[in-house]
């Protein structure tokens, strides 16, 4: 192969790769070319590796997203994509001398511009983005599959991978950055929670029962160790509001306070409340939470509806204005909201470290991820926050944006007086800090029942509105029966932009008119007032980048551009609405079950 042949491979694959993964073009073109040359690589078998292949099909069985160690020539993914048409693939080549002599060498461009290859990696650098990318598409799992090389070369490096991988997406999910990222768990949570709140009291039915009252929010950082005790002895004096993990640390010690909170999606949180006495407080739960905690918690739940989370909103119809808790990246925003609600006008904050102070990562007895992962988050710490004591400890990206969004909170809460007891954790402003013993002394002459939360509640017991559960079920059983129409309607549109690059060089009048007609079902899909809550919650990315699109493909005036761009940008997404519609219908109907389920 001369020079100029080999230059033209490696542009046309080039330009493929700029398209769609920018990131590693730009780290192609940063390469040294000579150092391809002498760089050891590995070829795969020309003829298919039906022995590897087994073992792929035994990694994946039905996970939707498969992570691959390796890209190789391509060949084992070529394979993985034939084998499997409806899975998304996330490649990472280790070796980025390996990568560039493969795109040199063969024409890839059918490969690269595989819409089921979902995003590809090269390099030690690129690894992070990849599991950024990946834990934002895992509906529940990865699998992971690494090509015959990398098994056979490199079993510890994998094993190492496979670990970071799992710790990233632990941080990914008890992040909450998941909130704004919604997924599939979400809507499931909406919708099987519906039965729970129509069954239920919700935190605007507790307005004021407290007024004046001072509560301490119990967070679960390492300094709430010190100070545990100090929890039995205010709660005579004050509500005690556990968030989130916490539960586990005060129960350890005995403690049951006067309400948990629970906020998270995913089922990680289940191992939170897996022993039965966390359960025994009053909880409450928003309408996000996981389903499988609540549904545990037979009597004393109480629920919130959030803002961000517009399936419950639609489905119970209210208005923006009804809700009483704002959406924040951490449970302590939720239980802050839900003790201003109940009238408190002081609140005080304990074990929220935000941060890792003498480099632990939770109080003793929150026990539900692995040691091991805490231990490399906190030595992975690669930012500082100023603490109490006006010294500095380890922190990390995701605390400081939970810190940002308590701050604002403060600020919005500026009636509020919060004080922060927190030992040794980060400083908040809008906080002052002050020792629990301070503390104590302010609140020794005010009064708390023991369980005044679940006293209301026995003394004014939650009536059940049959108009109104009826009422919902109607609501979630009409898009139900809509979900055939709205399935056939898309598929129409689809058929039709399938013929429109064809037509738009071959019979333009048809393309033209095939267009308006596209337009019309397109708005015709869109207008159902159940679209934006349940698809953009369900498909927030892939209809955001549709959304950039749009105004692009309004005023192309070339008729076979235009075609093209409908089908790429139009079709993509269709198709992916049209994938989401068979899971929508089992958790529809699995909504109305537990709804039938109500005992009134």
């Amino acid at each position: 192969m001369n020079g100029g042949m080999v230059l033209t491979i490696l542009s046309l694959n080039l330009t493929a790769i700029q398209n769609r993964f920018p990131h590693v073009a730009s780290t192609i073109l940063s390469l040294e070319p000579t150092g391809a040359k002498d760089h050891n690589s590995y070829n795969e078998p020309v003829e298919k590796d039906h022995i590897w292949l087994e073992a792929v099909q035994q990694s994946v069985g039905n996970i939707e997203c498969v992570f691959v160690y390796g890209f190789g020539q391509g060949l084992g993914i070529a394979d993985i994509l034939e084998m499997y048409p409806d899975r998304l693939l996330f490649v990472y080549e280790p070796d980025e001398y390996q990568f560039l002599k493969s795109i040199s060498s063969y024409d890839m461009r059918s490969l690269l511009e595989h819409p089921n290859l979902y995003w590809l990696a090269i390099g030690d650098s690129q690894l992070n983005s990849l599991f950024y990318m990946a834990s934002v598409h895992m509906q529940r799992e990865l699998a992971f599959v690494a090509l015959r090389h990398y098994l056979e070369a490199e079993m510890d490096v994998l094993r190492d991978v496979k670990e970071k991988l799992e710790d990233y997406n632990h941080t990914y999910e008890s992040n909450q950055l998941t909130h704004h990222l919604f997924r599939q768990d979400w809507i499931r949570n909406s919708m099987y929670q519906m039965a729970g709140m129509l069954s239920s009291p919700s935190i605007d039915d507790f307005k004021f029962s407290f007024p004046g009252s001072t509560a301490f929010i119990i967070a679960s950082g390492p300094s709430l160790q010190q100070d545990i005790e100090w929890v039995k002895r205010v709660q005579p004096h004050a509500l005690v509001i556990a968030a989130g993990s916490s539960i586990q640390a005060l129960v350890k010690e005995g403690i049951q306070p006067h309400l948990a909170v629970t906020l998270d999606g995913g089922i990680i949180n289940d191992k939170v409340f897996s022993q039965p006495e966390t359960l025994k407080a009053p909880l409450l739960y928003g309408s996000t939470s996981y389903y499988g905690i609540t549904d545990r918690k037979q009597k004393d739940a109480i629920h919130f509806v959030l803002s961000n989370d517009h399936i419950s909103q639609y489905y119970l119809g209210m208005d923006r204005t009804q809700v009483a808790i704002t959406a924040t990246p951490t449970v302590v925003g939720s239980a802050i909201q839900a003790a201003v609600w109940l009238g408190a006008r002081r609140v005080v904050l304990m074990g929220q470290d935000l941060s890792f102070p003498g480099n632990k990562f939770y109080a003793d007895g929150v026990g539900h991820i692995e040691a091991s992962h805490n231990a490399s988050i906190v030595e992975k710490a690669p930012q500082q926050v100023l603490n109490v004591h006006g010294e500095y400890n380890a922190t990390n990206e995701s605390f400081l944006f939970m810190k940002d969004a308590l701050e604002n909170l403060f600020a919005a809460l500026s009636n509020i007086e919060f004080i922060n007891t927190t030992r040794n954790g980060a400083a908040l402003e809008g906080t002052v800090w002050k020792p629990i013993e301070e503390v104590y002394d302010m609140i020794a002459e005010e009064h708390i029942e023991h369980d005044a939360i679940a006293n209301i509640q026995r003394n004014q017991p939650f009536v059940i509105n049959e108009n109104r559960i009826k009422e919902v079920k109607g609501k979630i059983q009409h898009t139900l029966n809509d979900f055939a129409h709205f399935r056939e309607e898309l598929k129409i549109m689809l058929k039709t932009i399938g013929n429109i690059r064809e037509w738009s060089r071959m019979k333009p009048l048809k393309c033209h008119n095939a267009i308006v007609e596209i337009e019309q079902r397109w708005t015709s899909i869109v207008s159902r007032d159940w679209f934006v809550p349940i698809i953009e919650t369900v498909l927030p990315l892939e209809i955001g980048l549709f959304d950039q699109q749009q105004p692009l493909i309004a005023i192309e005036q070339n008729l076979s551009r235009k075609a093209d761009m409908i089908h790429k940008h139009l079709g993509k997404l269709g198709n992916e609405i049209l994938d989401k519609i068979p899971m929508l219908e089992e958790l529809f109907i699995e909504a109305i079950r537990r709804i039938d389920n109500i005992k009134s």
